[in-house]
């Protein structure tokens, strides 16, 4: 298999049979029309929606009993998105106006609080409905709420670490990274809980999600500086969030160049902080990390079923393929 077929396979998918769910029990309405804005808006990878379907078949479940987690997993981005552009003080995504701009601060705040609680009672009811245990119940809600917390947290590290980049360490950026990609890792967990009990499974794809979220999101970072450049990258730069882009660069410089790349960040003189990432390699050092995390993911699917091993590994493989050779 191929990652563009599996893409492609995610998209109709979610044509087909999520997103119509997604608009039978929330409507587009005042109520959700700032998270309706980039779920239609934009074009994105569509596998948080569709993958748990897929996990479904492929252990002969009814792909249909996947779809309140699926509509959870996908909207709960949505809604992060639409959070972090206000976080940020972003302007556009993809091009797309953002979602507080269009309908107010109040507004979207509060529709992307009420989408996300929505949306985790209409998976319990479904758990309920289809007779799971109140012991698998609560631990897969318990997953879905532990989510949503993780993310919240990422934001208030990120904010926390503008105080003092450099006295960062690598737990510190590890435990962003991690929180920030909880929806794609939250649908792992769920989905293999719903469709199987082995724990020691379960545990396999926790690590394997792990790896994956750090590839993925590496790669986001290689894309803010590429690809994404002209909308919304540099955005972290320009906060003063911490990055593993930022936390290799600092690692690689002498104690008078970090002074000189304090003053670089002080006076949002990012061409010179680009400078600087493309002097000490740090995009080769980000490739690098990507390889090792897929590899790893790639490693933990050795004992799972070979037709959710195959779609596994594609979808690990996808996280070091680029659109363009990456160059900063």
């Amino acid at each position: 298999m191929e990652y563009k077929n599996l893409e492609e396979q995610y998209t109709a998918i979610f044509q087909d049979k999520v997103l119509p769910f997604i608009r039978r029990n929330l409507p587009n309405d005042f109520l959700t029309a700032p998270v309706y804005h980039l779920l239609e808006g934009l074009s994105i990878n569509r596998f948080r929606g569709s993958l748990p379907l897929i996990i479904a078949e492929q252990y002969d479940r009814n792909p249909d009993s996947m779809l309140p987690l699926a509509a959870l997993c996908e909207m709960t981005f949505n809604t992060a998105m639409a959070q972090d552009d206000y976080y940020d003080g972003d302007e556009s995504r993809q091009g797309l106006t953002v979602a507080h701009s269009v309908f107010g601060i109040k507004e979207t705040l509060l529709s992307c609080d009420y989408v996300n609680h929505k949306l985790i009672s209409i998976l319990n009811e479904s758990l309920q409905h289809q007779g799971f245990s109140e012991l698998k119940r609560n631990r897969i809600v318990s997953i879905a709420n532990e989510a949503m917390a993780s993310w919240y947290l990422s934001v208030l590290m990120e904010l926390n670490s503008r105080k003092d980049p450099f006295s960062v360490d690598e737990d510190y950026v590890r435990k962003i990274y991690l929180s920030k990609t909880i929806h794609g890792r939250m649908l792992l967990e769920c989905a293999f809980l719903m469709v199987q009990d082995d724990e020691r499974v379960l545990h396999t794809i926790q690590e394997y999600s792990e790896h994956l979220a750090m590839a993925g999101q590496l790669k986001n970072d290689i894309y803010d500086f590429t690809k994404h450049r002209q909308y919304r990258g540099l955005s972290d730069l320009r906060q003063g969030h911490i990055t593993w882009p930022l936390f290799l660069l600092i690692g690689s410089l002498r104690q008078t160049e970090k002074k000189d790349l304090q003053r670089c960040l002080d006076d949002n003189e990012h061409e010179k902080v680009i400078a600087l990432l493309r002097q000490h390699r740090i995009l080769d050092k980000l490739l690098g990390m990507i390889d090792f995390h897929v590899d790893e993911a790639k490693r933990l699917t050795a004992t799972l079923p070979e037709s959710i091993k195959s779609v596994l590994v594609t979808w690990a493989d996808g996280n070091r393929n680029f659109s363009r050779p990456p160059v900063i």
